[in-house]
């Protein structure tokens, strides 16, 4: 058993990597998706297999590249590290009738994650055009929410976020959520339904404020200002999945 576990871990690790690139890419249009090496985005240097250890390389290279010297950023040893905390549990915790969706689902968040921290985008590729999987995957049983409730939830999401950033851009004439964040809840909504929508968009509300209020309190934003709503959204849902059966339960009972 143990040595299953770190198989797995193993796995995730190299997947959490795979992740970190294909999220630098679908940001950064001078890089396409099908290259075939990863390269320093600073010196140009292809990077050698043992520089993409995951995690272990970044620390032996004390975070910078081995040619240039330039600081790699932290992110990547994160989301790998992130990868195997929000994936690995999909594989005890749900039947495996689930684990196909959920795997997808997470790692798309996974994606968002690194993109909305790093750059303030959200790639369509992981919200928006992953949307019809959680109709068919709700359709085919391989999600615990019925094919309406996919659909209701995808469009509740996006109308949530809509009618706010309307709503905020009436009443300060700035726009308050961006595009991504938008497609990111329906995606979100089309995995988990109307209930796991709206309490993605609750928590991910409340971490975000706690993290702007610690921002506040300590003066410290590396944002500038900012606050990527990607990551807390995307926790927030993160938390929904891990906790459904109790909050089904909950709200059956009231």
């Amino acid at each position: 058993m143990i040595i299953i576990i770190l198989a797995q871990i193993l796995g995730l690790l190299c997947w959490g990597s795979f992740l970190n690139q294909l999220a630098y890419r679908l940001v950064h249009d001078n890089i396409p998706l099908n290259t075939a090496r990863s390269t320093c985005p600073h010196c140009l240097t292809i990077i050698q297999i043992r520089d993409l250890i995951p995690i272990l390389s970044w620390l032996i290279l004390w975070g910078h590249c081995r040619q240039c010297k330039h600081p790699i950023s932290i992110l990547y040893p994160i989301i790998e590290l992130l990868t195997v905390i929000t994936i690995l549990p999909i594989f005890y915790f749900f039947p495996a009738q689930y684990w196909l969706a959920y795997f997808i689902f997470c790692s798309a968040l996974i994606i968002t994650v690194r993109t909305d921290l790093e750059t303030f985008l959200i790639s369509n590729l992981v919200s928006l055009y992953l949307i019809p999987l959680g109709l068919i995957f709700s359709f085919l049983n391989l999600l615990p929410i019925t094919i309406l409730n996919s659909f209701l939830g995808a469009s509740l999401g996006y109308s949530l976020l809509w009618f706010t950033n309307f709503s905020f851009l009436a009443c300060t004439n700035k726009q308050g959520l961006g595009t991504g964040d938008l497609f990111l809840l329906a995606f979100i909504g089309s995995f988990t339904g109307p209930l796991g929508c709206w309490l993605s968009l609750l928590l991910g509300s409340v971490y975000g404020s706690c993290v702007g209020l610690i921002q506040i309190i300590t003066g410290y934003n590396q944002f500038s200002g900012k606050l990527p709503f990607g990551p807390y959204l995307a926790l927030g849902a993160i938390t929904y999945i891990y906790n459904q059966d109790l909050i089904i339960k909950l709200f059956s009972s009231i």
